[in-house]
């Protein structure tokens, strides 16, 4: 009898710390620091500035293998000019060098700073590259991708801003081949969201592909797209109407259909996806076009040769960047809406590590 007790109860303690240990959720203010060999996670901004430049941040955290070792933070941060150019913003740091607030959303790396207080958040980057510095306002609630697990871990997606608005400012640095810095340039309009991801496994083992769209303009209702494509093809999909801080409707049951597809050097992208829900007060279906480049993105292309040596083992992830037209029709109980305009979008492609071929040698007779 003793023997069943004791064996109940080393189960009960069992159970609980299996359940303690798979049921950390994602934290929107600040990193978790898992100590799962593969545990990555990030904040991640993308805005478009009324000038037609394109910026995008990633404060990262992460356990790398021996020389880097756990709890690595990274800044990788990307400038794409209104006349085309890409200039990438990226510093690493060890830990003691990056640091954050255990109660409110404040990250720093480097000189690279994250942070947000209520509904304001504020961006700055800044090395001999270039700076850049967004304020900017959320007024929408976070939206959730749903947990996704693989046989070695799991996913946890959270879109903590799915619009943010706002100003700033960019310069070009000496790096970039100003002596000593390039002139100040002042936008008086940034639009954009952020995501927040926590992941435990590879992310080739946790997702295919990604899309995310975000409609641009004041006037009227805009889309906001958020497709996730897992590797077993089942798709996780936020779809939703936005006028300004007011949802207009959520949609369920949408189908999606990437067309014209373009194959370039170990990754994909569509040129359009056609696009069809059901929603809360109506139906919707349209074209969503990917009509004007900003980059085609992989950041195996900008590491030096010890990075590259480094990141030879990791999955290869391109992200196509868009501005996007988009032409859909709304119907409800009260009529038809045509919804046309322009949007903010990307397609991120994932590939899993391709082996090495292996040399045989040749058998000496």
């Amino acid at each position: 009898m003793r023997l069943k007790l004791y064996f109940i109860s080393f189960l009960a303690v069992f159970l609980y710390f299996a359940h303690t240990s798979f049921s950390q959720e994602i934290n929107n203010t600040r990193p978790l620091l898992m100590k799962d060999k593969n545990y990555t996670e990030y904040w991640e901004q993308y805005f478009y500035l009324s000038d037609g430049s394109l910026v995008t941040s990633q404060y990262l955290v992460a356990n790398f293998p021996w020389p880097v070792g756990k709890d690595h933070g990274i800044m990788l941060g990307t400038l794409v000019t209104p006349e085309g150019e890409l200039f990438v913003i990226k510093n690493g740091r060890d830990p003691g060098k990056w640091g954050y607030k255990e109660d409110a959303l404040d990250m720093f790396i480097h000189t690279h700073r994250l942070s947000g207080s209520g509904d304001d958040l504020s961006v700055h980057l800044e090395n001999t590259m270039g700076i850049v510095d967004l304020s900017l306002k959320s007024n929408q609630a976070s939206l959730d991708h749903k947990r996704y697990s693989s046989e070695d871990g799991f996913i946890e997606t959270s879109i903590y801003a799915p619009q943010l608005r706002g100003y700033g400012n960019w310069q070009l640095g000496p790096e970039a081949g100003f002596k000593p810095s390039g002139p100040v340039h002042n936008v008086d309009s940034a639009t954009g969201f952020g995501v927040h991801v926590l992941m435990t496994d590879k992310v080739d083992k946790l997702i295919k592909n990604w899309t995310r769209v975000l409609g641009l303009g004041n006037d009227g209702p805009k889309p906001f797209l958020s497709a996730i494509t897992r590797p077993d093809e089942a798709q996780d999909i936020i779809f939703k109407l936005f006028d300004g801080d007011v949802t207009v409707d959520s949609f369920s049951d949408v189908k999606i259909s990437y067309n014209n597809m373009i194959n370039e050097k170990d990754a994909s992208y569509p040129k359009s996806i056609d696009i069809s829900a059901k929603g809360e007060k109506g139906e919707i279906k349209g074209t969503i076009k990917f009509t004007k480049k900003f980059a085609h993105f992989n950041l195996k292309q900008h590491l030096n040769f010890f990075e590259r040596s480094f990141a030879k083992s990791n999955p290869s992830v391109t992200n196509f960047r868009y501005l996007i037209d988009y032409d859909l029709v709304y119907k409800t109980s009260e009529g038809e809406t045509s919804l046309t305009g322009k949007a903010l979008g990307e397609y991120t492609d994932i590939s899993p590590t391709r082996k090495a071929p292996v040399k045989r040698r040749r058998s000496r007779r």
